[in-house]
């Protein structure tokens, strides 16, 4: 559940930060420490699925530099090849610099409203961050309840 709060942009790590200590007393740092290292676990393992799919496509040499010679434009879309090129170089320059996740906690929470609709803020905010809308979708995407599939199958005496 931790993740998933701080996938929210309403919350963030501020909802984790403000309620844990009212929770947790003393040992409230290091179980937000904890939820925070779980968010860097999952985006690691997200980042590594989406290196992996690059290259099972193609998009790079065994030396990790992309192969682009001996390769007829005519057969291959110069462009596709450009934009997994660009993929590759982004990966690398983002794990030199700060990590989408914390990008992502820079920026400012969100007011909550009453109406917000989390899913459709990925969609619009994934360009930003594409391996925290992929984690995003799959951790929210998960239904906490299974009240209304129960009742869907709840028999009603009259």
């Amino acid at each position: 559940m931790g993740v998933a709060t701080i996938l929210d942009p309403r919350y963030k790590m501020k909802l984790v930060e403000f309620y844990f200590p009212l929770i947790y007393d003393e040992i409230s740092q290091s179980k937000i420490d904890e939820v925070r290292q779980n968010c860097c676990d999952l985006l690691v393992d997200y980042q590594s699925k989406t290196k992996k799919s690059l290259e099972n496509s193609g998009g790079s040499g065994i030396d990790g530099t992309s192969s682009v010679s001996n390769i007829d434009a005519s057969d291959i879309n110069i462009l596709d090849m450009y934009d997994k090129f660009v993929a590759s170089s982004s990966s690398q320059a983002a794990s030199k610099s700060l990590t989408e996740l914390d990008m992502y906690l820079e920026e400012i929470v969100l007011p909550r409203t009453q109406h917000f609709d989390i899913l459709s803020w990925w969609k619009t905010n994934g360009v930003k961050y594409p391996n925290l809308q992929k984690v995003a979708k799959d951790i929210l995407d998960i239904p906490v309840s299974t009240v209304v599939s129960e009742s869907t199958f709840a028999i009603v005496e009259e």
